[in-house]
């Protein structure tokens, strides 16, 4: 009741507010309710006109959903009943599907039985053979066996398929000693294994065999073929994990090594005279006779018989290789541990290893995906030991190599006549290329390019030792150690050019810059697809360096020949050239006397410069020398002198005649390598009216460079030209 007054309260207040002149509005407001009070009642009367209708709507819509209300109960009454007609009918159902089932566990539970009698059966019947020596029934009914528990793998029955297991087991160990047994006495027969002086008369032996025992030797193994367990009960024993990349071998394959496996064990083991730690060599040898005198008659008596019973994943001679190759990496690997305290054994070790390796590759073709000894020799701590090795003994022979009487002599041979190699060079190189073929057969690219930055460290090391060499003091350079240093750089630099573009070392380029891309590429950059398909070489940047001193070098020589001759030269170039008789004047031209010295010492050094660089050292430096002596001719002798007819013509003949054939030894065209000096003497020598015609035209710079052109001259400026024209005496005479 509160509220409502509370409310009305509120009303008043809203409509008349505060102020008292607005309570006139209290007669409208009061009409305002009177009319709403009105509305209100007209709607709820029920002799109203409107309101019948609206409650008959009403009615009518409550009537409509009652009638609604009782279908729907129906429906669902009636759909109890069929629901409760149904569950009836369901129960009789499951009754039969339990009976179906009880059925079908029955007749699972009769096909186990079924299936331990077969095995049993198979068993009994593998015994009753035995007893009757029919090995062929033995072995058909073994492989019969054997399917039976590949089936059996992937079932649940878990008990079922161990025993089956078990059983094969027992029925392959019984097998294979007895069948091992005749197998061993046929190989006697045979006089295997193929030792001493058998092994060089095998054709003899394999022709003279009874062809019953080779027979039986055929019988025997098909038999031991077919004994093999299945892949999924194969558990190879193996002594440490670094075997487990040797795959197990055929049983055939087995029984044959034996023999070789114990007299490997007898000799390289314990306390034996043959078995020595600085002789690591006779085991591997010893691995690689066995090869190389059983692996051929195993891939002809063996493998025919493998492919006659589609054993097609069967390659026996690999097998055999893959068996031994496992003695010796068995014996490497317990040798290791020994002997990576001392340097020496540990060399020679790794060295008998990377022999093994290499003859097994290349001469015995043993297949690359085949474990090996380098396997053993990339183990983490071994590889470190390695390489720290390699460096160390390189770096000893790089010392010796430098340090010996004669690493600078010449070596001899149609080869090596031109590039003039040293010896140092050579062994360098060597040096080098042994290192190569030692990581040659390493199968991970990360080790390979580890064993390459050691080369281009050595190479780096090559060339600052060099350099320190070059320090020494020398007067003459011609004729010191530097030419023979020079001819070593360039040769290095040559060979490591030619081996960039062998497939070796192009591999180890595209894997470089593939390990450079990874590991400067972040999470939010891309490496870019073309990132290990640039051109260039793994030697690029050595060679580089290389190159830069050896043109240092050769500048060098260069320069001090040229100084020796511009010295020579001093008489020739203040010779009275402006009082020179004309050729008319004397019988014939012959050299300036004064150019005799100077070209005399030209000849010496070309000549001494030819004997001792390489070839193209030596056209690098000749031509050097024939650009500082075109300038110098020019600038020394044709602009600061005077020439008259008779100094011109004799200029031209010391330089056509004399210069020219020097230099003539080594090229067709001498003179295109003097373009300055030859285009003085065109000016010297012109005709005069010519001559002071072009100097007309060179002083108004009147199309000089066309003007130039037609009378070949094409190096040298006009205002070079003008100083040679103004030296002729018989134009300044004018």
């Amino acid at each position: 009741m509160m509220d409502i007054k509370k409310k009305v309260v509120e009303k008043f207040n809203a409509e008349l507010g505060t102020d008292l002149k607005n309570l006139n509005k209290i007669i409208h407001l009061h009409e305002q309710l009177t009319e709403e009070r009105k509305g209100i009642e007209q709607s709820l009367s029920l002799a109203s006109t409107e309101a019948p209708s609206k409650i008959k709507a009403a009615v009518a819509g409550v009537e409509q959903i009652s009638n609604e209300i009782d279908e729907i109960v129906n429906a669902c009454e009636a759909l109890q009943k069929n629901i409760a007609k149904q569950l009836q009918q369901n129960s009789k159902t499951v009754e039969v599907q339990q009976h179906i089932d009880k059925i079908g566990d029955l007749d699972k539970a009769l096909s186990y039985l079924h299936l331990i009698k077969f095995i049993e059966n198979t068993s009994d019947q593998i015994e009753a053979s035995l007893s009757a020596k029919d090995d062929e029934l033995t072995i058909t009914l073994y492989t019969n066996l054997t399917e039976t528990s590949c089936q059996l793998q992937s079932s649940t029955c878990h008990h079922l398929a161990n025993y089956v297991r078990d059983l094969l087991h027992f029925w392959h160990n019984h097998l294979k000693d007895k069948l091992a047994m005749e197998y061993n006495e046929i190989l006697k027969a045979l006089h295997w294994p193929f030792c001493g002086s058998q092994a060089h008369a095998i054709s003899f032996l394999a022709s003279s065999y009874n062809p019953q025992v080779m027979l039986r030797f055929k019988v025997l193994t098909e038999y031991l073929f077919q004994l093999q367990l299945p892949e999924e009960t194969m558990k190879p024993s193996v002594k440490s994990t670094l075997l487990t990349d040797f795959q197990p071998v055929s049983l055939p394959i087995v029984i044959l090594i034996r023999p070789l496996r114990q007299r490997f064990i007898f000799h390289f083991t314990g306390a034996k005279q043959t078995n020595r730690q600085d002789k690591p060599e006779w085991f591997f040898t010893q691995v690689l006779t066995w090869i190389k005198d059983h692996a051929q008659w195993i891939h002809k008596n063996v493998q025919p018989v493998a492919d006659s019973l589609g054993f097609t994943h069967v390659n026996a001679k690999v097998e055999f290789m893959r068996g031994l190759v496992q003695l010796a990496v068995e014996k490497l690997h317990s040798e290791l541990p020994v002997v990576q305290y001392d340097d020496g054994l540990f060399a020679h070790l790794v060295d008998e290893a990377l022999g093994f390796e290499r003859e097994l590759r290349e001469s015995l073709f043993y297949p690359q995906n085949q474990p090996a000894t380098v396997f053993v020799l990339t183990q983490a701590h071994i590889f470190v030991k390695w390489i720290n090795m390699e460096k160390k003994y390189a770096t000893e022979k790089m010392d010796a190599i430098l340090n010996s009487e004669t690493a600078w002599e010449m070596l001899s041979g149609p080869d090596v006549d031109d590039m003039k190699v040293t010896e140092c060079a050579e062994a360098f190189l060597t040096l080098l290329m042994t290192i190569t073929d030692r990581y040659n057969h390493l199968p991970q690219p990360g080790h390979r390019l580890q064993f390459l930055e050691l080369q281009l460290e050595l190479i780096d090391d090559w060339r600052v030792r060099l350099l320190q060499l070059l320090h020494e003091d020398y007067e003459d350079p011609l004729n010191s150690i530097m030419p023979r240093i020079l001819n070593t750089l360039h040769y290095v630099s040559t060979v490591l050019i030619e081996w960039g573009t062998t497939v070796h070392f192009l591999q180890l380029h595209f894997f470089k810059k593939q390990f450079e891309s990874v590991e400067s590429a972040t999470d939010k950059v891309l490496m870019p697809e073309n990132a290990a398909e640039e051109d260039g070489s793994v030697f690029e940047d050595a060679v580089a360096l290389l190159q830069r001193l050896e043109k240092k070098l050769v500048n060098e020589i260069s320069n001090s020949v040229t100084l020796e001759v511009k010295a020579k030269s001093r008489p020739y170039r203040t010779d009275k050239w402006f009082a020179m008789q004309s050729d008319k004047e004397i019988a014939s031209l012959s050299v300036t006397p004064s150019g005799c010295p100077m070209f005399q010492e030209l000849a010496a050094r070309l000549h001494a410069l030819h004997e001792t660089l390489a070839l193209p050292l030596f056209n690098q430096a000749w031509r050097n020398l024939a650009t500082q002596l075109d300038q110098y001719l020019l600038e020394e002798v044709v602009t600061v002198n005077q020439f008259n007819i008779g100094g011109s013509a004799q200029f031209q003949f010391d330089i056509t005649r004399n210069l020219f054939s020097l230099f003539g030894l080594y090229t067709s065209k001498p003179e295109s390598y003097f373009p300055l000096t030859r285009e003085a003497c065109i000016l010297l020598n012109m005709l005069l009216g010519s001559a002071m015609l072009l100097l007309e035209s060179l002083e108004r710079d009147e199309n000089t460079t066309e003007v130039l052109e037609d009378i070949g001259i094409y190096r040298m400026s006009a205002e070079t030209c003008i100083t040679v024209l103004k030296n002729r005496t018989d134009i300044i005479t004018q």
